[in-house]
């Protein structure tokens, strides 16, 4: 197509696709879904040492919950306080216990020859209960010497 300009030249006009501030758009996205993807979390929240445990006094009113594996090694223990309570009603009772409910805190104690799987469960139903702050307890490691 010709096009004739002001001074009586003939110009070729060029129908073009301009894709620039296409490209400036899908960069800018792209940054934009780089930065908020790792903000996106799922799973449990843990807040796990570096490398040693500094000792924590277990003050009287926190909610302690002990997990464990019986002397038989056969069959797995879940104690609120010194009451045990078996996994299937562990929501339940965490849903409707009042001071749990105001603290939304819990102190939880698992022994070591529990799977993670297990533990990592245990949590879940922890944050579904409604638990905001979940305390994993542990020993501190023995010095050599």
């Amino acid at each position: 197509m010709m096009k004739i300009n002001s001074n009586g030249l003939k110009r070729k006009v060029r129908a073009d696709l301009n894709i620039t501030p296409m490209v400036d758009i899908v960069f800018v996205l792209l940054i934009i879904f780089m930065v908020a993807a790792p903000m996106i979390e799922q799973g449990v929240d843990l807040d796990l040492p570096q490398t040693e445990t500094v000792p924590i006094e277990s003050p009287q009113d926190k909610f302690i919950i002990r997990v464990f594996r019986s002397r038989d090694k056969t069959e797995k223990k879940i104690f609120i306080d010194k009451a045990e309570i078996a996994i299937e009603e562990l929501e339940e009772k965490l849903k409707h216990n009042v001071r749990l409910q105001e603290k939304k805190e819990v102190f939880l104690h698992a022994s070591k020859e529990l799977s993670y799987g297990y533990v990592v469960r245990i949590m879940a139903i922890l944050k579904k209960a409604g638990v905001n702050n979940i305390n994993l307890v542990t020993e501190p490691l023995e010095e050599k010497g």
